[in-house]
């Protein structure tokens, strides 16, 4: 990427504060903010972060769209970060600007190959829903997601290297079927209702919202959700073994 596309970019799509910072004094404005916008990199839709990694809207005043500069600048290759002393913005161009950044991603259409290919699918076997950038864990990706029967699968494609960063798919409308007491099927799967039991043993007063059998990274796992007041936990449990994969805790 040429080193004046990304400054005239990162000028272009600055934040609201540089936008207004022709007075010598700060002052209040009234705009619009416009979820229905989308941001387009070479074709393919970036979602916006701010810097806690919360998805934002752009932003609209007086016929201007504005968008966080820090997320903005991770995409274009520039570093940005904020003198609190000084009151000041600070964009420094990363050394490898002119070979990294939205130049030389490897592009929608070879991220969408490499995940048809892993699948084992064709482009006409399946049903594109959508393919977008986004960030993730620092890194820029590839969001793919797509249809094959009775299946949604959804992969992380590394938007530079092209290579698979995560993956897993979803068997619609299936539950593996309960067994009585002894917890397992003919798949040597734990049932639905024991997933179930293991989750709430954790949080014996929560409610589960969400218990989803699927696949990740080729490993059967229940995906669940439960609830208790404005407590939330997020679990995967190994559907082979009973393990959890992961327990998370949020307030919301």
């Amino acid at each position: 990427m040429k080193k004046s596309y990304v400054a005239a970019a990162l000028a272009l799509t600055s934040c609201l504060v540089l936008g207004t910072a022709a007075a010598s004094q700060s002052q209040n404005v009234t705009a619009t903010f416009r979820p229905d916008m989308k941001l387009k990199v070479n074709g393919t839709t970036y979602t916006v972060r701010d810097t806690t990694g919360k998805e934002v809207s752009p932003l609209v005043y007086n016929g201007t769209t504005y968008l966080p500069l820090a997320s903005l600048g991770q995409l274009l290759g520039a570093e940005v970060s904020w003198d609190a002393t000084t009151q000041t913005v600070i964009v420094t161009e990363n050394a490898s600007t002119t070979t990294t950044g939205a130049a030389s991603y490897v592009g929608e259409d070879k991220a969408k190959e490499t995940a048809l290919n892993h699948a084992g699918l064709s482009a006409s076997q399946v049903t594109f829903l959508e393919v977008k950038l986004d960030r993730d864990d620092g890194r820029t990706v590839y969001e793919v997601e797509f249809y094959s029967g009775n299946k949604e699968y959804d992969y992380e494609i590394d938007a530079s290297t092209g290579s698979i960063v995560g993956y897993d798919y979803d068997i619609e409308n299936y539950t593996i079927p309960s067994t009585g007491n002894t917890g397992t099927n003919s798949g040597n799967y734990i049932t639905r209702e024991k997933a179930q039991q293991l989750a709430q043993a954790k949080a014996p007063n929560a409610t589960l919202v969400k218990l989803e059998f699927e696949y990740d990274d080729g490993r059967a796992v229940y995906e669940g959700e439960l609830r208790e007041g404005r407590t939330e936990y997020e679990f995967k449990i190994d559907a082979s073994t009973g393990n959890f994969i992961q327990w998370e805790q949020d307030w919301d």
